[in-house]
Formats: C-alpha cells, structure tokens, sequence
C-alpha cells in the first residue's frame, strides 16, 4: 500500500510582497477585541513559522552564495536576499539586519585580505598577528572571513593563547604553571583579540600536539576549517546569537581585558558582561521551565522553583555552577575578590531574581487581563524572558 502524502495548503500564509512583522502583529493581537483574538493568533502562528523558516533557507543559501563568491558585491548579495525575502514577508528591520550583517562580512573580508597580501608567509603572519616568531612548524590557511592555523609546536599554541600577556614587556617570559595546564586541555581555541584590527573573531588556533588523528589530520583539520568559517559567517546575521561563557577563547578574552582595565568601573563592567553570558543562557531554561509549568496547571510553584539553590535543594538552579566557579585570574587580591563576589550577587542573584518575579507577575497580568492560556504562551513563547515585564506592561498599563 502506497503511503500517504502530506497535504500542504495551495496558497501560503504569507502572499509574495506581502510584510509580515511579528512585534506589530502581537501588538495587534493583544489589542484585539477578545472574541477576535483566537482567530488572530491562529493566523499568526501560522506566519510566524512560515517566516522563520524561510528565513533560515534565506540565511543558509545566502551563507552559502558568499563562500562560493567571496568577491561577490553586497549589493548582488542582498538583492538576493531581499528577492528570497519577498517569498516570506521580509520587514524593514530585516532588511536592515541582512544589510548589517553583509556590512560586517565585508569589513572582516577586507581585513583578512588585506594582511594575508601584507605577510604571504605564515611565519611572517604568525609574527604580526602574536609578536613572536614561531619555534617549531605552523601552518596558516585563509578563507573569506577566517584565519586557521595549525600550530604544530605545543610552544607555539602557548604564544597564541597567551600573547596579550606577553607583548609589551620588552622581554620574552616563561608561561607559569596554570597557563600550560589551560592550554594542554584544548584542542582548539578561538582568538578574539590580536594586534591587527578586525581580525580577532576570524581566528581558530589547533593544537595538533593535542589533536592526534594519524591518517585523517588534513582532512580533520579542513573540516574544521569550513566548520569555523560558516560559524563566522552565520555569527554575523544572529542578532540574538550568544557567546558561550565556559569557551577557552572567551575566557581568555576576558580575563585579558580585566587585567588590562585601569579602573574598578572599568573591571565591573568586564566582569558584569561576563557573568551575564551565564544569566542569559540561564533565562533562557526558566523560560522554558515556566512555561512548560504554567501550561500544566503547575504556575504557583515555579517561580520558588527556580529560585532555589542548589544547596538548598533546589532542581532549577541554571546558575549553581557559574555561581561557585572560582577563576584563578579573580584571586589576585583581596580586593578584587570582593569585587568579583559583589558583582557576580548582583547579576547572578538579585538581577536574575527580578528577571523571574517579573515573568510569573507579567504571566499573571495578562490572565487578569482576559487573555487565555493559549494565547499567553503562544504570546511569550518568542520573547526573551527578560522583556516580559515590558512587552505585557505596554498593553495592560
């Protein structure tokens, strides 16, 4: 027996040339007479997953179209994209987004060509990118918006990790005993600073010292390559896109720039931003958590839920590991221990806690304001969690 086929809806939700924009759509939505609002959400729902995922076939052929033309010029690039968006109801802020994302692509473009014809040797390269000649044997291949090098003297990766360290000194020195226990743990790093403008997010470092694939080491390594260079690539157009906090390469990142800063404001900011990468993947799991709850009939429970530590028993604590995690970086001194614990408080405890009281009240606003539990969740499903209070705040004040 032959089986049976999908059946898809011969007209699309959205009509080519027609705009679709999510933000004025839920505006209208929430302002809607109530008996009008499930017809409404229907409709949005519908278009919403229409666009999204057009959208992201839009992304991946235009990623694609610009590793296949890497000379190619932006405005064939977003004529392209502008014309697949028509298909889906692509808004103004779209387009300025595909615009500043190509904008971006050609910035880090200009600036890897510019240093590969500068230093056509790796060696060469190597030297103005970290400030040290290499000791052993590097290999260095560019693409579009990257930089890979294949360090193959342990010695060499050193350097790479810890070049901000290093410059400036006016003499060489050794690497202490934690710098050569961070760098021995990763195959790979990803450098977000260097001594050329815009090139730091373009570079991947290996550690073929760690990295010991007989046989496959060049195919490995080219998969790597291209693997890295679409995550450049694809970067540039998320707008929400997150660094992952516990990344060697951010680590570094930022514990070069706190040494570097001169003030205590300076060093709170560096390290607010930083233990804020933690909270924002951790909003992202009691979103999910409270949602899934209040859909269950469960709501009263889960903002006590996720409130509780770990040490107290608690089974939603996202932020137990970043809230005990020590950093040798931040032990210096007494000082600056008291200024990472009055900041890490603040955003992973008190900061964190407002950010849920305000999604179990904003929940509990729009529920006395008529609104359906369907309609709720469908309604906050693609708000971050933090902007709850605002989003429900504009249509019920």
């Amino acid at each position: 027996m032959q089986e049976e086929q999908p059946v898809f809806n011969e007209y699309p939700p959205i009509k080519n040339g027609e705009i679709f924009d999510a933000e004025k759509a839920v505006r209208g939505i929430l302002k809607a007479p109530k008996d009008e609002r499930r017809q409404k959400l229907a409709e949005f729902k519908e278009k919403l997953a229409f666009q999204q995922v057009g959208l992201a076939r839009m992304q991946d052929i235009l990623i694609d179209e610009i590793r296949r033309k890497p000379e190619g010029k932006m405005d064939d690039f977003f004529d392209l994209a502008t014309e697949m968006g028509a298909e889906f109801g692509m808004n103004d802020k779209q387009k300025r987004d595909i615009w500043e994302a190509l904008s971006k692509y050609e910035i880090q473009h200009k600036a890897v060509l510019k240093i590969r014809k500068e230093f056509p040797k790796d060696k060469d390269l190597f030297h103005r990118l970290f400030g040290s000649q290499p000791k052993g044997e590097i290999e260095i291949t560019t693409g579009p918006v990257s930089i890979y090098i294949k360090c193959h003297d342990f010695e060499d990766y050193m350097a790479v990790c810890f070049h901000e360290k290093r410059k400036g000194s006016g003499k060489k020195r050794d690497f202490t005993e934690e710098e050569m226990m961070e760098a021995e743990e990763s195959g790979a790093i990803n450098i977000y600073s260097t001594a050329y403008p815009n090139i730091g997010w373009a570079i991947t470092a290996e550690n073929t010292e760690k990295i010991k694939l007989p046989g496959v080491l060049d195919k490995d390594s080219h998969q790597k390559f291209v693997h890295e260079e679409q995550h450049i690539i694809k970067s540039f157009f998320d707008k929400e896109d997150r660094l992952d906090p516990d990344s060697p390469g951010v680590q570094f990142s930022v514990r070069k720039n706190f040494l570097a800063a001169e003030t205590e404001k300076e060093k709170e900011k560096i390290l607010g931003d930083f233990f804020r990468m933690f909270r924002h993947n951790a909003e992202d799991r009691a979103k999910d958590e409270m949602l899934a709850y209040y859909k269950d009939g469960r709501f009263e429970r889960i903002e006590g839920l996720l409130l509780i530590s770990e040490e107290e028993g608690g089974i939603y604590d996202f932020l137990e590991e970043p809230k005990k995690a020590n950093y040798l970086w931040l032990k210096s001194s007494d000082e600056v221990r008291a200024l990472t614990k009055r900041v890490k408080d603040r955003v992973l405890v008190d900061e964190y806690k407002e950010i849920i009281i305000n999604g179990t009240d904003a929940i509990q606003k729009m529920e006395e304001a008529g609104y359906e539990k369907d309609e709720i969740i469908a309604l906050l499903t693609h708000e971050p969690l933090a902007k709850w209070g605002k989003v429900v705040g504009r249509i019920t004040e």
